[in-house]
């Protein structure tokens, strides 16, 4: 017999709590169905079927301590007591954050995580008055504890089976694989994670997908932010704020997002992209843009959402993932767009899927959709030139008016070319200059489609890069230079009227291209400005794990954790710092203050 009886026993026990989960998940929607106005009772069912893959995945997680102590199997009063006592800590734990977040949800408005104690910076201060204020939850909290002890002694008493081999080493192990694959939600390349639960594209469905235990461990390890006070509160909204005017000179034009990777501002500039210099003249070009962070999962939240990378780690794997945020799709969606997202590498990717899909995209294609596996590169997924040309077909199939997101992958390391093209691009000098050309040819093939197609003419293109890579020359080997990127805005027939030299970033395309359909920009982070305003641009970035950059036309301001500022000159031609000097401005510090504060209220209207 494989499974010993006690092993058994823990089995019987995390399968009669799973149902458990269940009846919370209930008691959840029932305190909480205003929210969930207007939702189809299919979409509330399926998310309560989602939600049985993140209470295994829970249950997993809380009880890894005790699948530990099975394997140790020895008859002994005082083990016993030990692994009892545990069971049951752990999973009225489980229960009752689970029950005391049908009322603190309505503080936060996403399922408890660590963070909810930093809103008063003070735990130790706010447990007692939190406790005494919701009294019941706690008498409940503590009877629970109580009735769950007699109930686990009485109904599991305990049964040791006798030493032999499998007791002591089989049966541990595959309970520890079991747990294995509860924890990732399954044998998918890639595990679940909080953002998997918006998959639906509401938040609200998500939140009822997700359950408390599993988002406060899956969130327990992010870094601690607390409420910055660099300026007075009523200071914040004269820098922060917006006053749109939307031009609406593009209205309901498609919108085609096309994100290259790893493409540096260098390698235009240096020639390594021939096609896409042709393309410059056509239509508004940003040679002074920024990326908001220096990977590909730090993108999606710049360019669809307006959130930069400021945080320690990538937006979409921190505990603010689970936030209720508004993006350029979300706003399109509501506009009456469809929009579809365009990947060539495997579903689960850097949880691309689950962010967009979360954040107002009908549609994910990756390369499992791709219909020809030959076209795999054997590293990431489809070579760009047959996967553009797949997605230019698929968009001529989307209803108008669209937005289609394409995020391209063979400029990627190891820079794989299909084997008939080896030797027709630049090598360059590095080792990406000969795949950053094929990109580039790809791209050309992908307009060459498109020119042909009847939507064409009525398409937005926006055309910008996720990040930097390797870079040779001295002007962009430098601190702003590894965050240049291009930014450029082609609209077939419509010529763009000449802006200044402005300094832009990725988290301003929301704005700049809700600004030329002529829609507004409701619920969008602040932390974005269209490139047609009025205001002065800038962008911002966090280098060294610590320090904030803001980064303008004049040159560059840093904050430093504590709210120091200092500025330095920067020539935008030559790549050259000047020397940093004590600053006295306030803008930086009221973004940060402003940013921070949001994402710990989960609300980032302006008061």
């Amino acid at each position: 017999m494989v499974f010993t009886k006690a092993h058994k026993r823990l089995l019987k026990r995390l399968i009669l709590l799973l149902p458990v989960y269940t009846l919370i998940r209930i008691g959840f929607y029932l305190n909480h169905q205003d929210a969930f106005v207007g939702v189809g009772r299919e979409n509330i069912l399926l998310s309560f079927l989602l939600g049985i893959r993140f209470d295994i995945a829970a249950l997993c997680l809380l009880n890894v301590p005790v699948v530990i102590l099975s394997f140790f199997n020895v008859k002994n009063d005082r083990f016993e007591k030990i692994e009892r006592l545990l069971f049951v800590f752990l999973n009225a734990f489980g229960i009752i954050t689970s029950i005391n977040d049908y009322e603190l949800f309505n503080f936060t408005g996403k399922r408890l995580s660590l963070d909810f104690f930093y809103i008063a910076d003070d735990i130790l201060t706010q447990l007692p008055q939190i406790m005494f204020y919701y009294w019941h939850y706690s008498f409940f909290g503590f009877f629970f504890l109580y009735l769950f002890y007699r109930f686990d002694r009485k109904l599991f008493p305990l049964k040791i089976s006798p030493y032999n081999f499998v007791s002591t080493f089989v049966t541990p192990f595959i309970l520890v694989a079991l747990c294995f694959v509860g924890i990732r939600g399954g044998l998918q390349s890639k595990s679940i994670n909080v953002q998997s639960a918006f998959i639906q594209g509401n938040n609200e469905l998500g939140q009822l997908v997700l359950n408390t235990p599993y988002h406060f461990v899956r969130t327990l390890k992010s870094s601690r932010i607390n409420r910055p006070h660099f300026v007075p509160n009523e200071v914040v909204p004269h820098y922060v704020h917006q006053t749109l005017y939307p031009s609406g000179v593009l209205s309901k034009r498609n919108v085609v997002l096309i994100i290259l990777e790893s493409f540096s501002l260098e390698y235009i500039e240096e020639g390594y992209t021939p096609f896409l210099s042709t393309l410059i003249p056509e239509g508004l070009y940003f040679d002074k843009h920024l990326a908001n962070g220096r990977k590909s999962i730090e993108a999606l939240p710049s360019i669809l959402c307006s959130i930069p990378s400021l945080l320690i780690e990538p937006f979409s794997k921190s505990t603010f993932q689970g936030n209720k945020i508004t993006c350029l799709p979300d706003l399109l969606r509501k506009a009456g767009y469809t929009n579809h997202f365009f990947h060539a590498g495997s579903r689960g990717t850097m949880s691309f899927d689950s962010f967009v899909l979360s954040h107002g995209f009908d549609k994910y294609f990756a390369r499992e959709d791709y219909p020809l596996k030959d076209d795999f590169d054997g590293t990431w997924g489809i070579y760009d030139g047959p996967y553009l040309q797949y997605v230019g077909d698929q968009i001529s199939k989307m209803p108008e008016p669209f937005m289609a997101g394409v995020f391209t992958l063979s400029s990627h390391q190891p820079y794989a070319i299909p084997p008939a093209l080896k030797d027709v691009f630049n090598k360059g000098k590095l080792e990406i200059h000969e795949s950053i050309g094929y990109a580039d040819w790809a791209l050309k093939n992908f307009f060459e489609y498109a020119k042909k197609q009847p939507w064409y003419e009525r398409t937005l293109f926006v055309i910008t890069a996720d990040h930097t890579s390797k870079l040779s020359s001295l002007k962009f080997n430098n601190l702003l230079g590894n965050y240049r990127v291009p930014l450029l805005l082609v609209a077939p027939g419509h010529k763009f009227e000449p802006t200044p030299s402005l300094v832009t970033q990725h988290s301003d395309i929301p704005y700049t291209v809700l600004d030329l359909l002529g829609l507004e920009a409701d619920g969008l982070s602040l932390m974005g400005r269209s490139a047609f305003g009025k205001r002065g641009q800038g962008a911002f970035n966090l280098i060294g794990g610590n320090n904030y950059i803001f980064a303008r036309t004049e040159g560059l301001y840093t904050s430093s954790a504590d709210g120091q500022v200092t500025f330095q000159t920067y020539d935008w031609s030559t790549g050259q710092l000047g020397a940093a000097s004590p600053s006295e401005d306030l803008e930086l510090k009221a973004y940060l203050q402003y940013f921070f504060n949001s994402l710990i209220s989960n609300n980032f209207k302006l008061d």
